[in-house]
């Protein structure tokens, strides 16, 4: 998490580092600005150059002093995430990331677009690409609504790639070849796009934060070593937030092979709950891909502990239908593979839902701020379709703004 001070980046004396002197951490900012970075770079070296990204795209290369760069901050008043990394002539480099604050009224965010990203499919499966925003039909608890913005283009994507590292996946390597796939999975990234990598067993790990630096997202993902137990909706809960304050599409790619249980069988993996886990990620706007990797996923079920703190097998819940749960919720896709064979195409099949998707908002003729659940329908009248996106969302919470402005106090 960062703090008033995470944006320094933390130097040896042999080490170059960056920091951002404007704007400052958590600063709220509007308009046109100027970005101006310190830069700390040890005796006898030289800066090759400089890059800044706000909101993992691009925006300037910098070779040379001033360290400064102009930026258009848009008038919304929304939160950004701003990047800045030198690089020396000699291969080091060092980074400072910040955030800026969203615009507050009375300590409410002002943000009432719902936005929806929507994949279409015809009676064959095929992608239908060539509808406009009249051709859909929104209902919010049963309430028409207005689509207020439609668009094809794609907004930048942030991916957590998140591998089941449990003991269990040792059987015929799947660990290893899940890692093959998912290094194929990178060549989704598009400029502006970014990845990080966590793994899961007893214990979640992220073991690397988003970046576009493939090359780094390789080695996380080839650090993943199988051990211990399974604690599934520690990590789904972990990824979620991980995936949180993003300006674009959030994306959750989930493999497992288990349920979640810790290394003896006889207690839960987690200290999430299945519920909790699939909250954190609608209340973040996550989109969940699962992956569901083995041959028995129909026909083994989820425990449920009993009063006696036993695990007993829940007849009404598989693991399939837990991990197509996750993805039907949240707007994504449940991919089966039977064998580790079919890997390759359950990755390449998430990524083709990624290009082929619709980006729809409408503001809700609902004004309370109960934070309560609502649900959406997205319909196309006249033709059969099949349109997959989020079930509903989660309402903004006066209550809770009102407490943190009463803790700020």
């Amino acid at each position: 998490m960062l703090s008033a001070l995470a944006a320094w980046s933390v130097a040896t004396a042999s080490d170059p580092a960056i920091r951002f002197l404007e704007p400052r951490h958590l600063a709220t900012v509007l308009g046109e600005k100027t970005i101006r970075l310190a830069v700390d770079v040890p005796d006898g070296a030289a800066v090759d150059r400089v890059e800044i990204r706000v909101d993992g795209a691009p925006l300037a290369v910098l070779t040379e002093p001033p360290w400064e760069a102009g930026w258009n901050a848009g008038g919304e008043g929304r939160g950004h995430r701003l990047e800045a990394v030198v690089h020396l002539t000699d291969g080091r480099q060092s980074r400072s990331v910040i955030r800026t604050s969203p615009l507050r009224v009375n300590q409410i965010e002002n943000v009432d677009l719902v936005n929806l990203y929507l994949v279409v499919r015809n009676r064959s499966g095929g992608y239908v690409t060539d509808l406009i925003g009249d051709d859909f039909q929104i209902t919010e608890d049963g309430a028409p609504q207005t689509v207020e913005r439609f668009a094809t283009t794609h907004k930048p994507l942030r991916v957590g790639i998140v591998l089941d590292s449990s003991d269990s996946m040792r059987k015929q390597e799947r660990l290893e070849k899940s890692k093959v796939a998912a290094l194929r999975f990178l060549d989704v990234l598009e400029p502006g796009d970014e990845a990080a990598v966590v793994d899961f067993n007893d214990y979640v790990r992220v073991s690397h934060d988003f970046s576009a630096d493939k090359a780094a997202l390789t080695r996380a993902i080839q650090s993943a070593i199988p051990t211990g137990g399974t604690a599934l909706y520690d990590a789904v809960w972990r990824a979620s937030r991980l995936l949180a304050d993003f300006d674009g599409r959030r994306v959750m790619v989930l493999l497992s092979d288990g349920q979640d249980m810790d290394v003896s069988g006889l207690e839960p993996g987690s200290l999430h709950t299945l519920d909790e886990a699939l909250e954190q990620a609608l209340r973040n706007e996550v989109m969940i891909f699962s992956i569901g990797l083995g041959d028995k996923l129909d026909s083994n079920y989820v425990f449920r502990w009993d009063d006696r703190g036993l695990p007993q097998p829940d007849p009404s819940t598989s693991l399939a239908s837990l991990l197509k749960r996750f993805a039907e919720s949240t707007g994504g896709r449940a991919v089966f593979s039977k064998g580790t064979g079919g890997l390759r195409k359950a990755f390449s099949e998430i990524a083709e839902d990624l290009r082929h998707q619709y980006s729809i908002g409408y503001v809700s003729t609902n004004p309370s701020r109960d934070g309560k659940w609502r649900s959406i329908s997205v319909q196309t009248p006249g033709r059969t379709l099949e349109v997959v996106t989020r079930k509903g969302y989660y309402a903004p919470d006066s209550r809770k703004a009102n407490r943190a402005k009463d803790k700020s106090k």
